[in-house]
């Protein structure tokens, strides 16, 4: 198939898309609005929408339906925490929409090397594609997110805003979404500029970006599912109590590669004989105090 055959299948399918949101709006919208802006406001309305459809549906079932089995007393978010996160995501989401707008407008000019059918290169050459496009993605996700904490400026400035949710009752699946929005963008930008060195399906690529808010409603619920090797909610409610381990997206194998896994069984072990050194500590200093003070007695009587 000609490129340019391509590039005109791709921008047709991207105003089929376009039609399924824009049919809210009145048609004279349709035809005032510029295509890129409709792709805009297609991205913004469907990431509200799995946000707030998803993230909705995961709490009513984890918190008000078996909150009283998933979790003990005490670790469920407040109703308060859980609207503060909504409130930081909804300023950011107009901005994260941005991205795939202007993937969407890279890939129509032809800059990217992506493609609109499989059989435009062969399902064999389709699979193998796929997962050399999501290691590229793990990869650049792991490294950005680890520049985020290893940058001082990138903490202070960028990432700080999630990680004040740094306890498991402070976090919910609203949490998700809850960055700073140049932060977000940061962390998904790796699914965008792999499209230009890597060929990639366009639909599976933005199936695969959307797919993502769904992830991140999930791994912020700490409910461990312990299922390897996928970096679920029991890793990432690790990393955001001890902020230097488990940077991964989907998977955990660079962490394991650079030396940054933290498994929740590990932390949970750590964190016990911690807290057992405390108490023996504290013992010591007790038997030490009592030894001196009966010192200072003897020491005073003989004296006398």
């Amino acid at each position: 198939m000609p490129v340019s055959e391509r590039l005109a299948l791709m921008k047709e399918e991207n105003v089929w898309k376009n039609s399924m949101v824009m049919c809210l709006f009145p048609d004279s919208w349709r035809q005032f609005l510029p295509h890129i802006v409709q792709a805009w406001l297609r991205n913004w309305i469907m990431c509200m929408a799995v946000y707030y459809g998803i993230g909705g549906i995961w709490c009513y079932y984890t918190y008000f339906c078996y909150g009283d089995k998933l979790f003990p007393p005490g670790e469920i978010p407040t109703l308060a925490d859980m609207l503060e996160q909504i409130k930081v995501s909804s300023y950011a989401m107009p901005l994260y929409s941005l991205l795939p707008t202007v993937t969407e407008y890279a890939a129509e000019k032809g800059w990217t090397v992506s493609y609109p059918r499989v059989e435009n290169v062969g399902l064999p050459a389709c699979v193998l594609y796929f997962f050399l496009y999501m290691t590229s993605v793990e990869f650049g996700v792991y490294w950005m997110h680890r520049w985020l904490h290893d940058v001082k400026p990138f903490y202070t400035y960028l990432h700080y805003d999630h990680h004040k949710y740094n306890k498991n009752h402070t976090l919910s699946p609203f949490a998700g979404l809850a960055f700073n929005p140049l932060d977000g963008i940061m962390q998904a930008v790796a699914y965008t500029w792999t499209m230009f060195y890597c060929p990639m399906h366009f639909l599976t690529h933005e199936i695969l970006l959307f797919a993502t808010g769904v992830w991140t409603i999930n791994i912020h619920d700490c409910l461990h599912g312990n299922v390897w090797p996928i970096m679920g909610a029991g890793y990432h409610a690790v990393h955001h109590t001890a902020y230097r381990t488990n940077y991964g997206h989907y998977f955990v194998f660079f962490d394991h590669l650079f030396d940054s896994l933290e498994t929740p069984e590990d932390n949970k072990y750590k964190l016990e004989n911690s807290s057992k050194g405390s108490k023996v500590k504290k013992v010591e200093v007790k038997a030490d105090s009592s030894a001196l003070a009966s010192a200072s007695v003897a020491e005073a009587m003989k004296t006398k």
